[in-house]
């Protein structure tokens, strides 16, 4: 970017003509004229404005969003606690230096409208705001090695407070070249190893400071649980800002944001801490430091030259969903550090209700954290709701703590518990919820309803209770009937068992299987005593039951039930009778049907059992069938029964059931399943 004005179309470039053809030329006196090749009657072209009267075009939003955050951030540190005694306001050399650093962000409009030398460039804008902004941070810096030199806050001038922060945050904000000032990436190389370089040295200042504060502990004289107490919070320190730093490094965008996204949420809490509840400055007296120093990184990682160097995922919902998990990390971090913290105070001899409730909480928050963030790892569509319940259920925990932290006099909290309560969830909210990509994405995949689609809507509208299914009637064991002991009782016709009397329960899950229909060969017939068969249960062809001269066809026959011997009239000779086979088993025992006879023998006639009507393939294939019905239609439409193993909510006994039957086509439907 330079003063100069346009010097106009290069050599090879050539006026542009009219859209009609016509050229004009400039006339003796400077007007323009319509040449003799436009048509008749052609009204004469005015010049429009002329080009780049706007000074400031091609200046991105972002870059007027970057000033106005810096100099409001200038503008507030003043108001705020300095150091452990004073505000800014009242030292002159913090004012001194807050006002060049607002003076800068004037520079890049004075020169875009001409204000500066023609001599002025992009780069001098550049370094110019480079080092108006140098003594606030060399102030800061300062002020960090007198308070490691007082070791002391009585003295009314040790520790550097939200002031400092905030202030460094709008320092680094106003230096940083901005998004219109930059080169491409192959010749524009050195600003951004530049601002990796600053975040690098405030990460290390953060990390190194959170270790000496630590260091330092052991010359006050205090217990061992209170040196790991201090171990702790230093630990959490390092994690809050070596973390993200080092992930950006790695060059991944998902911390890039995440660290922007705290740095954002701390200077909201300290900028809302009106009634300084909050511990509103570090010292190394205190032994913790490092937490006030995040704003001033999460300004520098916003910078435009820095984003350029890390790279996003495949897409932008893979990139926020990644924030998400980062920030659920950071929580499970947090809520860990807060529960250590609690028992170590406690075992030290502390007292009070909100170190029992800090290790609860604590531990019910990192365990809450740790669920969804695994859960969002592993699919971000299906975790996505446990996630943000997640954080509303550590958001109200950190709030609860809070509140009872309030109504203890004396009793002041940490920066980690603040962000616990506030500022983690609701940066775990924002990444699932706000980013257009994000809300159009999970707009079009929606989890499904483990329980049916038809499931989810009854849930929230009224309907009337859907009538419970008939649950089928339990087996019943043979009883004594009119042929002796071990024969079944006849039903209401006088012939047979009720109809679905003694059919084997599908629910029960009997332990042996009921045999499928095999044939019967009847032999021919020998003139001799007849002898006692007995029939064993099999799936191949049964030992035939006598000998007759007259071969007979076979006859299928669904159930074999042990025979009885009964005696004959003469009560010289017995005959083997087959049991009479239910209804619902292929054969009928009503009035008026007779048995065909063959010698001693009784033979049924072939019988078809008729398909039952009201229920349908469809139904036994469906997930959502209760599971009642589902038993109900293996008994009453053996025809349906391949589609009920094929059901994925068919239960375990009712699946070992239908395989014990040796139905080719149940099998097949289970081997399905696998």
């Amino acid at each position: 970017m330079t003063n100069e004005t346009d010097p106009g179309p290069g050599p090879d470039q050539q006026p542009r003509t009219p859209a009609g053809g016509a050229e004009k030329a400039p006339s003796s006196d400077g007007s323009v004229k319509v040449s003799a090749a436009e048509p008749t009657g052609a009204a004469e072209q005015k010049p429009g404005p002329a080009a780049g009267s706007n000074p400031f075009l091609g200046i991105p939003v972002s870059d007027y969003v970057r000033d106005g955050v810096a100099a409001l951030l200038l503008f507030v540190s003043l108001t705020m606690p300095w150091d452990a005694g004073h505000k800014a306001s009242d030292k002159i050399e913090v004012i001194l230096v807050t006002v060049v650093s607002l003076l800068s962000l004037a520079l890049p409009y004075l020169a875009r409208t001409g204000a500066l030398p023609t001599t002025w460039t992009v780069h001098t804008t550049r370094l110019a705001r480079l080092v108006a902004n140098a003594p606030y941070v060399l102030l800061a810096a300062v002020y960090i090695v007198l308070d490691l030199v007082n070791r002391s806050v009585d003295n009314g001038w040790g520790g550097v407070g939200t002031a400092l922060s905030l202030g460094l945050a709008g320092a680094f904000l106003a230096a940083q070249p901005r998004q219109a000032e930059l080169g491409p990436v192959e010749q524009d190389g050195a600003a951004s190893r530049l601002w990796s370089l600053v975040l690098t040295v405030i990460a290390g200042v953060a990390v190194v400071g959170a270790l000496v504060a630590f260091l330092l502990t052991f010359s006050l004289g205090v217990s061992v649980l209170f040196v790991l107490r201090f171990l702790v919070a230093g630990a959490v320190t390092v994690a809050l800002v070596g973390w993200p730093v080092w992930g950006i490094l790695r060059r991944d965008e998902a911390w890039r944001l995440v660290l922007v996204g705290l740095g954002v949420a701390l200077v909201v809490l300290f900028v809302l801490n009106t009634s300084n509840l909050l511990v509103s400055f570090d010292s190394f007296a205190l032994g913790q430091f490092g937490l006030l120093l995040i704003p001033a990184a999460a300004a520098v990682a916003s910078s435009p030259a820095l984003a350029r160097t890390t790279t996003s995922s495949s897409s932008p919902v893979s990139t926020w969903v990644a924030v998400a998990v980062h920030t659920l990390d950071l929580v499970v971090v947090v809520a860990v550090g807060t529960a250590l913290s609690g028992v170590l105070t406690l075992a030290d001899g502390g007292r009070g209700s909100i170190l029992i409730l800090s290790i609860v909480f604590g531990l019910l928050a990192a365990g809450a954290a740790f669920v969804a963030r695994r859960s969002l790892a592993r699919d971000a569509v299906a975790g996505r709701t446990l996630a943000l319940g997640a954080a509303g259920v550590v958001a109200i925990l950190g709030i609860v703590l809070l509140i009872v932290a309030t109504n203890q006099p004396g009793t002041g909290f940490g920066t980690s518990l603040l962000l616990l309560a506030y500022g983690l969830p609701i940066l775990v909210v924002f990444a699932l919820t706000v980013p257009a990509e994000v809300r159009t994405h999970f707009a079009e995949n929606r989890p499904a309803s483990p329980v049916g689609s038809d499931a989810a809507p009854s849930a929230y509208v009224w309907q009337p209770p859907a009538p419970r299914p008939a649950r089928p009637k339990p087996a019943q064991e043979p009883v004594a009937g009119p042929y002796g002991s071990g024969s079944y009782a006849t039903g209401p016709d006088g012939y047979g068992p009720e109809v679905g009397e003694h059919e084997p329960d599908p629910v029960a899950a009997p332990s042996r299987p009921t045999p499928a229909q095999t044939p019967v060969q009847a032999q021919p017939q020998q003139a001799q005593p007849v002898q006692q068969v007995r029939y064993q249960p099999s799936q191949e062809p049964t030992q035939p039951v006598r000998q007759d001269p007259k071969p007979q066809p076979a006859r299928p026959v669904e159930q074999y039930q042990p025979t009885q011997v009964l005696p004959a009239q003469g009560g010289s000779s017995s005959h083997p009778v087959q049991p009479v086979v239910p209804e619902r088993s292929g054969y009928a025992a009503r009035p008026g049907y007779a048995a065909q006879s063959v010698g001693d023998t009784a033979v049924l006639p072939p019988y078809q059992d008729p398909q039952p009507v009201g229920f349908s393939a469809a139904q036994a294939l469906d997930p959502s069938t209760p599971l009642e019905v589902l038993a109900q239609i293996v008994q009453e439409a053996p025809h349906l029964r391949p589609q009920v193993a094929a059901n994925p909510s068919t239960y375990p006994a009712l699946l070992e059931w239908l395989g014990n039957l040796g139905d080719p086509a149940v099998d097949a439907a289970l081997r399905s399943r696998r």
